[in-house]
């Protein structure tokens, strides 16, 4: 479990930080961390980490820790799962008892809303998942007629208001549904990266529907959300037309975003948060929410109907990194060299005597030797007051890897504030005060579905007939995961520091080594001039830069992309002089290819990171939860059931066949 560390010297300010999960003396100070008001509401404590001033200038004292906000998070005993059944640990796998959502309760109404990340290299996954989205509203609308064992009746009907000719419906037909679009860039949370950028990026999109944030993006009635109702009353009743605009604002959000990826924080903006920020802005040393939007507001008050069901469909390539709007969020994006932690977070994040060097503590926790007499720490780089990373060592790139044991502490917030928020009628605002959860309002947490679309694998998550030839993929609904012991194989124990069984999903920046224990595939070296070479990532790649992490999956593109120099968003590209240098050292299986031979300025395939953070919260949300692979099983045959990402949404489809009446 992690400590908390009083006082720590961040750029000119002396800042106070607390525990990541609520440690050993975080909740001593304000009740937070793993119990604090969990009877109530399964929260981790009240303002954890915002602090109170100490009265000096640019000092500030922790009142809760770091992570300690909704770190006990809540879930479900039954359709929910066990959200808050670990007692803390790295990755924010806090306790806290468990929340019954009771038994499962359905509606008529359907409100979707797409969290979709739009960092560079998403342009490719965008459009998977554009390719997929007419399937998946045509069956919403007008579900199959299906036999008992699932199959597709051969005369299917034209509408959703027709009957069956043969067979019943694989769920029930939806006739009022509302679609929204949001991306996973929220702006730098008080720091300098992602705060400004050029006139095409968009580095804070502030959770709103993407409508609202981009010009000649069409809406129903310009509410910023499409919405088909059967009847015309209020939405159009053109299936077609809604597919279509649907396509047009998932492309619309584009590959010019903020590389720190937010799809946990942005959808509990816009579907949870009771007061969410105009913007995130440092004052007086801190994070400091300022404003509300009342333009989310609104778009959420319109979006969301009390008496509908919920689908949420997270796709992003790459980990969550929900930083923290409170304490010393900004520090992440800051432009100082972060502070190396103790020696003993290089083989334990969980060991009490891993800490900052960058803390200012009068007594070690028992058994710690002094930071001044770390191997690690007592080496201060001349000109510093603590020992810090080099400049190879602290990418912009990779601020939020492995925080807690590269820097001693962890920023982002614990992945339980989001199954809380997702299960709880209660949560903490602004100001530390219980609240009604706007989200379940009226609504029972059993309506609420998500599909978190990530990397990993598609084989870690697929049934045991799926990774037999001849089989359609079909994957387990976390729950079926939790009973098929594939957790271990996706996340591990972070908590008592066991890496995932599956190599392919521990986060790295050097080439991994080991198999995917369902296929037994091995990771391949660094050295392969074979983009194929293994089925699942191809080969690990060089990082002479230490700026990028190892693939969790590959999939090739339909249509090789010819990389201009200097193009941060295509994965091949020479630098702006044209010198394909760090092209050939990386050796990236994504620019060789497909009959092998070296890497070369064309991007051939496509990938996806460990996404650990979302797969996570799949485990807290149960049965409510179907995670999916980014990466898909096949591109090139459209009439396919494992085409795109059909299977995530076949997933998804019978998750909503249980919420639908």
């Amino acid at each position: 479990m992690r400590v908390s560390f009083g006082k720590i010297w961040g750029a000119s300010a002396l800042l106070a930080l607390g525990s990541a999960c609520g440690g050993s003396s975080a909740g001593a100070a304000g009740s937070a961390g793993v119990g604090g008001m969990a009877s109530a509401a399964g929260a981790g404590g009240a303002a954890a980490g915002v602090g109170a001033a100490a009265g000096v200038a640019g000092s500030i004292q922790s009142t809760a820790g770091v992570g300690g906000s909704d770190a006990g998070a809540a879930g479900a005993t039954d359709t929910g799962g066990d959200a808050g059944s670990d007692t803390g640990g790295v990755g924010g796998f806090a306790g806290g008892p468990p929340v019954d959502i009771g038994s499962q309760q359905q509606a008529e109404k359907l409100d979707v809303l797409f969290v979709v990340d739009n960092s560079v290299s998403m342009a490719d996954k965008q459009g998977v998942l554009e390719a997929s989205l007419p399937n998946f509203v045509s069956r919403l609308v007008n579900p199959r007629c299906v036999d008992a064992q699932g199959v597709p009746s051969a005369a299917q009907p034209a509408t959703g208001a027709a009957a069956c000719a043969s067979g019943t419906r694989e769920l029930t037909p939806v006739t009022d549904l509302h679609l929204g679009v949001i991306t996973t860039s929220i702006g730098g949370h008080g720091g300098t990266v992602c705060s400004t950028g050029a006139a095409t990026d968009n580095l804070d999109d502030k959770a709103q529907l993407v409508p609202s944030m981009r010009s000649n993006v069409a809406s129903f009635n310009a509410s910023g959300f499409l919405s088909y109702d059967a009847t015309g009353k209020a939405g159009v009743t053109d299936v077609s037309s809604v597919i279509t605009d649907l396509k047009a604002t998932v492309i619309a959000a584009g590959e010019h975003g903020c590389g720190y990826e937010a799809p946990l924080e942005a959808m509990y903006r816009f579907l949870v948060d009771p007061d969410p920020p105009n913007s995130v802005q440092m004052v007086n040393g801190l994070s400091t929410p300022v404003g509300i939007n009342d333009t989310l507001l609104a778009q959420r008050a319109a979006f969301l109907r009390p008496d509908s069901a919920v689908a949420i469909v997270i796709l992003s390539d790459e980990n969550d990194c929900s930083i923290r709007d409170d304490g010393v969020g900004w520090f992440v994006g800051a432009s100082t060299r972060m502070p190396r932690a103790t020696a003993a977070c290089d083989t334990n994040p969980n060991d009490p005597c891993c800490r900052s060097c960058a803390q200012q503590e009068v007594t070690p926790p028992k058994g710690c030797a002094a930071l001044s007499d770390d191997a690690t720490c007592k080496d201060v780089p001349a000109g510093q007051q603590y020992a810090t990373w080099d400049a190879p060592h602290d990418s912009l790139n990779l601020r939020c890897y492995d925080q807690q044991g590269r820097f001693g502490f962890d920023l982002l917030y614990p992945v339980e504030r989001y199954s809380n928020a997702l299960s709880n009628p209660k949560i903490l605002n602004r100001a530390g005060t219980l609240v009604n959860n706007p989200l379940l309002v009226g609504r029972s947490a059993t309506l609420l579905s998500v599909s978190t679309i990530v990397g990993t694998p598609w084989q870690d998550l697929a049934s045991k007939d799926s990774l037999t030839a001849g089989h359609d993929l079909q994957y387990l609904s976390a729950a079926e995961l939790t009973s098929d012991a594939r957790w271990p194989v996706l996340l591990g124990d972070p908590p008592n520091n066991v890496a995932p069984s599956d190599a392919f999903m521990n986060e790295s920046i050097t080439p991994r080594s080991g198999e995917n224990p369902l296929t037994h595939d091995e990771i391949t070296l660094a050295s392969s001039m074979d983009p194929t070479a293994n089925p699942i990532n191809g080969h690990e790649q060089n990082m002479p830069d230490l700026d990028d992490l190892q693939f969790a999956c590959t999939f090739p593109l339909v249509t090789p992309k010819a990389c201009a120099n200097g193009d941060t968003a295509c994965a091949c590209s020479a630098d702006k002089s044209g010198s394909t240098s760090s092209v050939t050292a990386a050796n990236s299986p994504l620019c060789q290819p497909p009959a092998g031979g070296p890497a070369g300025t064309t991007q051939y395939y496509a990938k996806g990171y460990p996404g650990a953070r979302e797969l996570r919260l799949a485990q807290l949300l149960g049965d409510r939860a179907v995670p999916a692979s980014i990466c898909p099983k096949t591109l090139t045959d459209a009439t396919s059931a494992d085409y795109a990402y059909l299977p995530a949404f076949n997933a998804l489809l019978t998750r909503l066949a249980t919420t639908l009446k």
